[in-house]
């Protein structure tokens, strides 16, 4: 009998908790639909906290309040919960990828968006944003646009953005405060969004607090709801905002009110702002709000949900008319995409800026730039990193060479900070300079030819030493240089020359250019010709340097060689004597195949007596070391007196500063001039 009663209490008590839950879930659902996400979030933490049958609902929606509050990182904790149970929903899928495609996780994004495309297949939009994760990954480093640095110093914790100018003072949005109403905003659970005014920060000095706190921007426009942002005409006495006009305590067929983005304008008569005049377009069935007035103010472009657009919201514009504002135009699919696209703005030169999802980019929402061509918008440029990030870029102004916009990439003071970004000013050309000297005791040499081969337009560059043994040359960014000096009665010498396609450099120093004086018994290592233990065949890696002695022989004609062939200490003297001279014919016969004059050039062996370090018999060495010593160097043994053309000074005739064609010189001028120095 008392087991019984103890029966009917437990599933009394199973009862009342599953009528609790279900009380909670409805109370859930109903603040999730009024957007009352603040207040939604702790109550569908409760319901996950317990394991009934609404826990899938609870995770997935709280992955959902938190992706739409910006919380990324909480958001994919509660979608992976949610996907844990082998209950979630198939939006699950889609909305975790963009949430950690905001993560800037893009390979595991990329996951999540596949596997939405296999159970949602008629969707194509998980497999347009996959494809925008693949471009972010294969995408090289492009040159960055801006310098970006955080204005902490007019920030706060809150919501701060859509930053403009007006009399040198930063006008922007911010829920940071308390409202000029009574109650907090449901979907933030902070303030409604007001406009307040701020001293410009200190772009040197960003995180410097600035002199006066920011304040409301004006007591006639700011009401209790949302307003901003806000644009402003050239002359400054005209101001177009953004405002949520709620009607208090008015419902519809879901038993709350919605309540629709719209568009106000006020003049200002120099001391207070007019009442506030509704944008004839506004409706209480779709938004139209983030107004942006042309320089000229007879162009006013902005954001709408009406019906027609290509996506979400589109970017539309009117035309001032003597009539009045007229000529609706939807900016079309070379703006607008199957996302989002918002915050427009546009600058005095006519280039529009704006935010999109739906266009390739790093993120959440990312900024582009458009110019209108001749009655066509060019497509969108992203303006890349460190402007764009993973996270939610907009709000984007620009004030003479200093832009600002908004983000809230996590690094920032609050849930969306503004950001100054200063445009990077890249160098189309570089003066380039160097010196000539001699290899041996570093004496500058005078009256000294320097060749330069731009290799993109096959120009070539005639330059002179002067005294000093210097020269110097402005060049092209972005193009490849070789540089040859060439002096007679000198050996020649080479260096390459990348110039990258950004830098803000406009000056550089090469290295020396460095001529060795020709004499007898002048010697010159070949620094990379060697042969493996025990062979004499000439390896792949030696036929550079061997190329060079060719080069270096063809320029000098009136130059004798000797070919001298080194070994280490391992084997007998007369083994290493034999497998030396055989090294050295090896690569004089290269040489000779190659167009050499056999009476010019001789091989030697040397075997293993001239070792260049420790490594003689009963030594202990590495193979390195012993490598070292299988060298082979060559040595200049005669010099003729006969020579009718000193092909080492080939320009005598050519003035300093003058530009030649690459085809004026032998067509193997420039052979075998690499990374490393001639001979």
């Amino acid at each position: 009998m008392k087991t019984r009663y103890i029966i009917i209490a437990l599933l009394l008590a199973l009862i009342s908790t599953t009528t609790n839950i279900q009380a909670q879930i409805r109370k859930a659902e109903r603040l999730y639909r009024e957007f009352e996400y603040a207040k939604a979030a702790p109550v569908y933490e409760r319901i996950a906290g317990k394991e009934n049958k609404n826990t899938p609902l609870a995770l997935r929606r709280l992955g959902d309040i938190n992706r739409l509050s910006g919380h990324f990182g909480k958001s994919a904790e509660w979608y992976e919960k949610s996907i844990a149970t082998g209950a979630a929903d198939a939006e699950v899928y889609i909305n975790y990828g963009q949430v950690l495609r905001s993560l800037g996780k893009y390979e595991e994004a990329i996951a999540q968006f596949e596997k939405y495309q296999t159970v949602n297949p008629q969707d194509t939009r998980a497999k347009i944003y996959a494809d925008y994760c693949k471009q972010v990954l294969s995408k090289s480093e492009a040159a960055e646009l801006y310098e970006v640095y955080n204005a902490k110093g007019m920030n706060s914790a809150f919501a701060d953005f859509s930053p403009v100018v007006r009399d040198g003072k930063v006008i922007f949005t911010s829920d940071r405060s308390a409202s000029t109403g009574s109650k907090r905003y449901g979907w933030t659970g902070a303030d409604y969004l007001d406009l307040y005014i701020s001293d410009m920060p200190d772009v040197n000095n960003p995180e410097k607090e600035i002199k006066n706190k920011a304040e409301k921007f004006s007591s006639e426009l700011n009401m209790p709801f949302h307003d901003g942002p806000g644009t402003f005409t050239a002359d400054n006495n005209t101001i177009w905002f953004t405002r949520v006009y709620r009607k208090m305590g008015e419902v519809d067929s879901s038993r709350f009110y919605t309540n629709k983005l719209k568009i106000y304008t006020s003049t200002y008569d120099g001391k207070k702002w007019s009442e506030p005049q509704p944008f004839y377009l506004n409706s209480e069935e779709y938004s139209v709000g983030h107004p942006a007035i042309t320089s000229d103010g007879k162009t006013l472009y902005f954001v709408s949900d009406m019906p027609g657009g290509n996506g979400g919201t589109d970017i539309y514009s009117v035309e001032l008319t003597e009539a009045g504002w007229s000529n609706l135009k939807n900016l079309g699919t070379d703006i607008n995409t199957f996302g989002n696209e918002m915050f427009p703005y546009v600058d005095s030169k006519g280039s529009l800026y704006f935010a999109s999802d739906g266009w390739p980019g790093l993120g959440s929402l990312d900024i582009f730039k458009s110019t209108n061509k001749e009655g066509k918008w060019t497509k969108p440029e992203n303006l890349r990193d460190p402007v764009n990030s993973p996270a939610d870029d907009f709000g984007f102004f620009k004030n003479g060479e200093i832009a600002m916009f908004s983000s809230n990439r996590l690094e920032g003071s609050g849930s969306d900070d503004i950001y100054f970004a200063s445009e990077i000013k890249y160098a189309d050309s570089v003066m380039v300079s160097g010196l000539v000297k001699d290899r041996q005791d570093g004496t500058p040499l005078a009256d000294a030819t320097v060749l330069v081969w731009d290799e993109q337009t096959a120009d070539v560059y005639v330059l002179k030493t002067d005294n000093t043994g210097a020269y110097n040359i402005k060049l092209k960014t972005g193009h490849t240089y070789v540089f040859k000096s060439v002096k007679k009665g000198f050996t020649t010498d080479c260096l390459n020359l990348n110039l990258p396609q950004f830098t803000r450099s406009t000056e550089m120093k090469n290295r020396d250019l460095l001529l060795m004086k020709r004499k007898v018994d002048a010697m010159f290592r070949l620094e990379s010709v060697y042969y493996d233990f025990d062979k004499y065949n000439i390896r792949k890696d030696a036929r550079v340097e061997l190329d060079k002695v060719v080069d270096f022989l063809k320029q000098n004609p009136d130059v004798k060689a000797e070919l001298g062939s080194h070994t280490d200490c391992r084997g007998s003297f007369r083994y290493n004597d034999r497998l030396s001279e055989r090294r050295s014919n090896s690569a004089v016969k290269y040489i000779i195949d190659r167009g050499i004059s056999k009476q010019r050039i001789t091989a030697k062996g040397y075997g293993e007596y001239q070792l260049v370090n420790k490594c003689s018999d009963g030594v202990e060495c590495t193979e390195q070391e012993h490598q070292d010593n299988r060298r082979t160097e060559i040595k200049i043994t005669g010099l003729s007196n006969e020579t009718q053309v000193d092909v080492a000074e080939p320009l005598e005739a050519y003035r300093n500063g003058q530009k030649i064609k690459l085809t004026d010189l032998a067509t193997d001028f420039f052979t075998n001039c690499g990374e490393d120095k001639g001979i």
